[in-house]
């Protein structure tokens, strides 16, 4: 009859009963759960980098406020930080309902179903919302510089140990670095005319790659190496 049942439904037959063997369930729970963390991850960065002082991004249609009328707010992606904190304790109460009494539980089964049906719904709206907020995304790479700027060549600190680690070794490059930042921290050729008083600097290090190392720009590392290694992937999970 299991079989049978399974086979009518398009179901994988568990081949044994299910009454208290909750595992499927918690696996989907957790799924989903991780499903709706992600999209949480994305969202808390859009709404982070949307603030008035920040402002380097903002959703493609925004909502408005009842008191500002100036306003944009991210509202799409409050509503995913919003699932994101309920989520959590969802999966909880799976796992909590999870352990049962002998072979039939009392109370759990009836904690579980409603938990699990809010995440799923949680899910599916997290998920259709973050493609959204993506796919409208506005970036203003102005406001990104103006940013870095700001802060200042410290952002570039390490950068510049890392080149000078060769000359002067890990701790002493990191000295030479702070040195340098404090005597001038609005950086420039300054900066890079202080570094290059050591001798040992001067002869394994020039100029140009000091500057170079001063831009963050050039500071991007491997990101769009694995920005193209995870669309290729994606890709190949879509042909399938």
């Amino acid at each position: 009859m299991t079989a049978y049942l399974a086979d009518e439904l398009g179901l994988a037959d568990p081949g044994t009963p299910w009454h208290t063997e909750r595992s499927r369930v918690h696996a989907l729970g957790s799924a989903l759960g991780a499903t709706v963390a992600t999209c949480g991850k994305v969202a808390t960065d859009v709404v982070l980098q949307s603030q008035g002082e920040i402002g380097e991004v903002a959703e493609g249609t925004p909502g408005g406020s009842s008191a500002m009328p100036h306003k944009q707010n991210p509202t799409a992606s409050v509503l995913v930080v919003a699932a994101a904190r309920r989520s959590p304790g969802l999966l909880g109460t799976l796992l909590t309902a999870g352990v049962h009494e002998q072979e039939r539980a009392t109370g759990s089964w009836h904690a579980e179903w409603p938990a699990l049906r809010d995440l799923l719904r949680l899910a599916g709206g997290a998920a259709a919302r973050t493609a959204s907020i993506l796919g409208g995304l506005r970036v203003d790479p102005a406001a990104m510089r103006r940013n870095l700027d700001a802060a200042g060549p410290g952002v570039m600190s390490e950068a510049l140990a890392t080149v000078l680690v060769p000359a002067l070794g890990r701790l002493g490059a990191q000295e030479a670095v702070r040195r340098a930042l404090a005597e001038v921290p609005g950086g420039g050729l300054e900066l890079v005319a202080v570094l290059r008083r050591d001798p040992k600097v001067a002869d394994a290090v020039s100029e140009d790659e000091l500057s170079t190392r001063l831009d963050p720009v050039n500071g991007l590392g491997a990101a769009e190496e694995l920005v193209d290694r995870h669309l290729r992937s994606h890709d190949r999970k879509e042909r399938r």
